[in-house]
């Protein structure tokens, strides 16, 4: 089979590989799509070598497609199946990809596969918006496609006020069709006037994953509120903040990750019950065969994110006009 593996910072290689045979508790996908991760990805290709976490996960990890065969002991799921499913065991950009049980989740027959592969956002967003509270006022900065993803969790949760944060006008117009109260463009260079925002939320999620991000949460809760680390922190891995600040407000915080399988099933379970119901189209901007994934990768490059923070940006913004890009094998 073909699969894309990534051999060397800004190295690409379309190998012949044999197709993986499922263990024990695993699944063979035929993939029928895999999104780019506009975080980890990206700074896979950009800082492998550079940054030792960037060998640590598969690149190309947003997987949807139909179930090949599956391992002893998998019950979840059959041959033939339509699945999404998230953290594969060998790289998604690939005719196939082998997946624990525990990360599929079952894809609606309605949903193209696509659009499908971006519902590995999902769980994401189910966890790291668990201490969300029916009437909460929340605060996202970043409308990217997992800004997006958790603004409608959010809505769903029973949020009563969510003002979402952006660089790009043209994001937060998909922010406003798809259930936020209120939208703010930013400036990236007033990085610490988030007053536009207005303060006091209950909850207060960083999307975008920087050190200005994340301590502009720390700003805008009030008194005894949340901050959630929902971003990647892959490029400025050492994040400072003022503690006396945390401990005036006391403050809580949690992070996206999922670090118990039962954390991963449950966020899951919910994920699918959802499924249905979530826009996804207005998050895909375009998909491109599996030959074209070098062009993909370079058109999302275009992001002021894959730099540090303190380093001149080689970017103003996000990507223009794009969301998610989708790779077809």
């Amino acid at each position: 089979m073909r699969r894309y593996e990534l051999v060397g910072r800004r190295d690409l290689a379309l190998r012949d590989v044999p197709v993986p045979q499922p263990g024990p508790g695993e699944v063979l996908i035929r993939v029928g799509a895999c999104t780019i991760c506009n975080r980890s990805d990206l700074v896979y290709y950009h800082y492998l070598g550079e940054r030792d976490h960037c060998a640590q996960g598969f690149f190309g990890h947003e997987v949807s497609g139909t179930v090949e065969a599956v391992g002893a002991g998998v019950t979840r799921t059959e041959p033939g199946a339509r699945v999404f499913a998230r953290a594969p065991l060998s790289g998604g950009y690939a005719d196939f990809a082998l997946v624990r049980e525990i990360s599929v989740g079952h894809l609606p027959d309605q949903i193209p596969f696509e659009q499908g592969a971006i519902l590995q956002l999902l769980p994401l967003a189910v966890h790291a918006t668990r201490g969300v509270r029916l009437g909460d006022r929340v605060a996202v900065i970043g409308q990217g496609p997992v800004g997006l993803m958790t603004l409608q969790v959010l809505a769903r949760r029973g949020a009563s006020d969510i003002v979402v944060a952006d660089l790009d006008p043209w994001r937060l117009e998909r922010s406003r069709a798809l259930g936020a109260h209120r939208t703010v463009q930013t400036d990236d260079a007033a990085r610490e006037d988030w007053s536009a925002l207005g303060g006091e939320f209950d909850v207060a999620i960083d999307a975008v994953g920087t050190p200005y991000t994340a301590n502009a949460c720390v700003g805008l809760v009030r008194h005894n509120g949340l901050v959630v680390l929902l971003g990647t922190h892959h490029v400025d891995t050492h994040v400072t903040f003022d503690l006396v600040a945390w401990e005036k407000k006391g403050l809580r915080i949690h992070t996206s990750a999922e670090p118990t399988d039962p954390d991963r099933a449950a966020a899951m379970k919910v994920a699918e019950r959802l499924a249905p119901g979530i826009e996804l189209a207005p998050l895909l901007s375009q998909a491109y065969p599996l030959e074209r994934l070098p062009e993909a990768i370079e058109r999302l490059s275009a992001s002021s994110v894959l730099d540090p923070a303190e380093s001149p940006r080689a970017q103003a913004g996000p990507p223009p006009r794009t969301l998610k890009l989708a790779i077809v094998p």
